[in-house]
């Protein structure tokens, strides 16, 4: 039964979870001593030029680089900046650089964090699909969407890669990587307290400690977060508000409220030993553990169409449940007691005791890797990464927000991976010739259960297990043909291999659902095999200015549709793939006063994978109107749908300008302006059926995008220093679905943030008084929508004005 493997499956995850849990990682400031560290560990490399401490070292091509000697798209982030900002979680950082979009999954996918790099990502979590963007920490690869809510908690600095990583470290990536790296233990005494408070209840605290145990030889770091507030979003019992309404109640409270959503209850804990037994080995082991028990995303409702439904009373199920431009709901997470009317006349009664569901996640995530580090001799160095994750997450959606309990369902995922990477670095010809040789493996077993209630259509269990693997080797290099002109090549060979199977059963009778029947049992199979290409030509054109060229490629795997509500949906789709062209444009200016980077692109984009919502008719197999057929597969098309397939080809193209700009002492402004534009130059016959054109815009691509801050630092003598900071970001309007409707449509919005922050004549304590989203603004973060299934739409509003007060001591 399929009830027996998930409960089993939750039993022996309990016993992993222990009182306090992981923290990815939140910025240090980029110190001489972590520049020297970073130095220390490059695989290899020309010595570097002496830097200051506030520029950033970044790793990305395989060894230790000044950010602006790097020729990629690339932003990289440090402690300083981010703190300045307020930010702690990765779904913050969207705003920080050009052409990318970081947004906190919808209730629909659970916690999660939707990335988007020029375009390119993934919004569903579903193991079936794999990210369009790929995330490391430490260098180990986290494979997928769901789960991906890390705090930033004790990082040394993020870096942001745009455009295909095919040829670079870990996994294959389409659209480009986002890698945080933790600081490493070492050999000083150190650490760091905080503690917040705000609106909404808001309290927090997190730290980190730094033990030094054997001097140059074995060191510890710990560091820990837990952060609590309140929901933004209230949920009302519209039967207790409205009496007489013909609204069953649920409540007899005065006050009529049922709960909240968008609340965050989240616990981290992280630990890392670093050993190194000579100057030639360091050996570091990491663990973490993290429970999110946040409450499901904010969502309001946007749209209904009663479609002739209505409770028992009479009382249509239409607009007046709609609470968009409020943040307020009428969810319950419950139809135990809400029997409805279909347009037929039919009264669909419930299973005795009907559903009734949770209001919070529960999530639990840990890791463990091992990270070797050994130079060989001068020109040699060998990196091993050794890394397994596991988690098991559980959260639940009222996919109306209504009383009218149309349609609620419980997700149960479970996700285990192992890797493993090898990579030989070297020097040659006098160093002329910089070069990296390495093999990357990835095995991945995934859970997808839970239950999906659909009254008018099924009630069902879901147990779907799939199986994932990865092997790829590659090779880079970088030719240093003067000392002004460098050529850089990679290869990339990949063969990987995923399989889907889906079980259904009745909770009722045990056994599938009739509609269901044909898929019960079914495995579906995606193999790929790739070749991916990279070349770049960087020249100085004296030692501030730098230009580029650069072509690449990259792919996402292919799979098959992991949503069918029928056997026609039981469908598979191609990899995706991308050729990008690019041209770039580094400098430092005035003395270091003006920081300029700038980068055009075309991409061309195949196989574009899109979701088909409408009723879908399948063109591999012949109409059938036998809804108990195993090939049913009506003239109409079979609804509800969410199919997953290939809809065409594209040309992306745009540009990209970050600046940083110090024209006196104290006062610092920072800036990046993005441009994208998407035109679909083919589709397919599933994204023609699907709704889409060639005039569809693409999910989550605003084509503008900028933000600029400021602030001044004032010597306040012995009394330490005052620094208010402004800023303001804005994001064009966008789409969250492959077709374009008003029902996915999200408007630009311009939001202004601002912080004051002191600190003390010894710089090791901060006080800040935040202010986020200064002018209140009512803007939404996500749009969900199933208007032709089942008529409703949702919003994901982005929190309002709020306060917090933050305190730090470093020690």
């Amino acid at each position: 039964m399929l009830r027996a493997k998930l409960r089993n499956h939750h039993v022996t995850r309990i016993a992993l979870l222990a009182s306090t849990v992981i923290a990815q990682p939140a910025l240090a400031q980029a110190s001489q001593k972590q520049t020297t560290q970073a130095q220390t560990d490059a695989a290899s490399g020309r010595a570097q030029a002496p830097v200051t401490n506030s520029e950033i070292i970044v790793t990305a091509q395989f060894r230790s680089q000044k950010l602006q000697d790097t020729p990629l798209a690339i932003t990289a982030l440090d402690a300083q900046l981010l703190q300045a900002r307020n930010l702690n979680k990765l779904s913050d950082i969207g705003e920080q650089a050009p052409n990318v979009v970081i947004k906190p999954a919808g209730s629909a996918y659970g916690p999660a964090t939707q990335i988007f790099i020029r375009g390119i990502g993934q919004a569903d979590t579903n193991f079936a699909l794999e990210p369009g963007v790929g995330v490391y920490i430490d260098d180990v690869y986290y494979s997928t969407v769901f789960g991906s809510v890390f705090d930033l908690v004790d990082v040394d600095r993020i870096e942001i890669l745009r455009g295909p990583q095919g040829t670079l470290a870990g996994k294959n990536s389409i659209g480009g990587s986002l890698k945080l790296f933790s600081r490493k233990p070492d050999n000083e005494m150190s650490g760091s307290i905080e503690a917040n408070l705000g609106s909404f209840d808001r309290k927090g605290i997190r730290g980190s400690l730094n033990l030094p145990i054997i001097e140059d030889k074995l060191a510890v770091r710990l560091a820990g977060v837990a952060r609590y507030s309140d929901g933004y979003v209230t949920s009302y019992d519209y039967g207790c508000l409205n009496p007489g309404s013909g609204v069953p109640s649920v409540r007899t409270s005065k006050s009529c409220k049922i709960g909240s959503e968008g609340g965050q209850e989240y616990y981290g804990l992280r630990g890392s030993l670093r050993w190194t037994p000579s100057s030639d080995v360091s050996v570091t082991l990491t663990g973490d553990v993290s429970n999110d028990k946040s409450e499901p995303a904010a969502s309001v409702v946007t749209h209904i169409e009663s479609r002739g439904r209505s409770f028992l009373s009479g009382t249509p199920f239409d607009s007046r449940f709609v609470t968009a431009g409020t943040y307020r709901n009428y969810a319950t997470y419950d139809n135990s007691g809400g029997n409805y009317v279909t347009r037929t006349g039919q009264v669909l009664t419930l299973p005795a005791g009907g559903i009734s569901l949770q209001r919070n996640n529960d999530l639990v995530d840990w890791g463990l890797s091992g990270v070797v580090d050994w130079t060989i001799t001068d020109g040699l160095s060998l990196k091993s990464i050794t890394a397994y994750r596991e988690y098991h997450g559980i959260f639940n959606n009222d996919a109306d927000e209504t009383p009218f309990g149309m349609q609620l369902v419980s997700n149960d995922f479970r996700h285990r991976q192992f890797s493993q990477e090898l990579r030989l670095s070297g020097a040659s010809f006098d160093r002329h010739l910089e070069w990296t040789v390495g093999g990357f493996y990835f095995k991945s077993r995934d859970i997808t259960g839970g239950r999906v209630f659909f009254p008018s259509n099924f009630d069902t269990l879901l147990y779907d297990p799939a199986h994932s693997r990865s092997q790829s080797v590659f090779a880079h290099g970088t030719l240093h043909v003067t000392d002004r002109l460098n050529v850089t090549a990679g290869i990339r060979y990949s063969n990987e291999r995923k399989t889907y199977t889906f079980n259904r059963e009745d909770p009722a009778t045990g056994a599938p659902p009739p509609a269901l029947a044909a898929i019960d049992g079914v495995t579906g199979e995606a193999k790929n095999k790739r070749v991916d290409y990279k070349i770049n030509a960087d020249y100085h054109l004296n030692d501030d200015v730098m230009v580029y060229a650069q072509w690449s490629t990259g792919f996402r795997s292919g799979g098959i549709n992991p949503r069918p509500f029928y056997s026609n949906q039981v469908v598979s789709f191609d990899p995706e793939a991308l050729d990008a062209y690019e041209l770039g444009v580094k400098s430092e200016l005035f003395d270091r006063a003006l920081t300029l980077n700038a980068s055009v692109f075309l991409n061309k984009y195949r196989n574009i994978l899109i979701q088909n919502r409408n009723p879908y008719v399948n063109p591999n197999i012949p109409i059938d109107e036998n809804p108990f057929s195993p090939t049913y597969n009506p003239s109409a098309g079979t609804a509800p749908a969410y199919v997953i397939a290939n809809g065409g080809t594209a040309d992306l193209k745009g540009f990209e300008i970050e600046t940083r700009i110090k024209p006196l002492a104290g006062l610092d402004i920072d800036a990046s302006l993005s441009y994208l534009d998407f035109k679909y130059t083919s589709i397919s016959a599933a994204a023609a059926s699907g709704g889409i054109t060639l005039d569809s815009r693409r999910e989550f691509m605003p084509k503008w995008k900028w933000n600029i801050g400021v602030q001044y630092e004032f010597d306040l003598g012995d009394h330490g220093s005052l620094t208010p900071r402004f800023d303001v970001l804005f994001q064009d309007d966008i789409y969250t679905g492959s077709v374009s409707s008003e029902f996915n449509s999200i408007s630009d919005y311009t939001l202004a943030n601002a912080q004051l922050t002191w600190k003390s004549p010894e710089r090791d304590i901060d006080v800040s008084l935040a202010v986020s989203n200064l002018f209140n603004k009512y803007y939404y973060l996500n749009k969900f929508e199933t208007v032709a299934a089942s008529g409703t739409a949702l919003g994901q509003p982005g929190r309002p004005r709020e306060w917090q007060l933050v305190v730090r001591h470093r020690f």
